[in-house]
C-alpha cells in the first residue's frame, strides 16, 4: 500500500486532476456527455486511474531509473502524456 503522504498528490487529488485535464478541451455542448462517460468508465473499472497513480508514484520514487524528470511526474504536462491521453483513447 502506498503512503500518499510521500507524494505531491493523494490518489483523490490525482484522479480529480486527471479528469479535469481530460475535460478541459470539451465545449459546454459535449462537457456533460464526456463527464457521464468518465463516470460510467470509472464505475465499470474503478481502478483504471489508480493504476496510473501507482505508476506515477513508482516513477517519482526512482530517480536512478527516470532521472531528474521523475519529480515532475505529477505536473500537468506529464499527466496529459499518459493518464489523460489513455483516458482520451478509451473514452473518446
Amino acid at each position: 500500500m502506498l503512503n500518499e503522504e510521500n507524494y505531491p498528490m493523494s490518489y483523490k487529488e490525482f484522479q480529480k486532476r486527471v479528469i479535469e485535464l481530460f475535460l478541459e478541451d470539451y465545449s459546454d455542448e459535449t462537457l456533460q456527455i464526456m463527464m457521464d462517460r468518465v463516470d460510467e468508465e470509472l464505475k465499470n473499472d474503478p481502478n483504471y486511474i489508480h493504476g496510473f497513480y501507482g505508476h506515477a508514484c513508482w516513477v517519482y520514487d526512482n530517480p536512478q531509473l527516470y532521472g531528474e524528470n521523475c519529480k515532475k511526474v505529477f505536473e500537468d504536462n506529464f499527466l496529459r502524456q499518459t493518464p489523460v491521453a489513455n483516458l482520451r483513447m478509451l473514452i473518446g
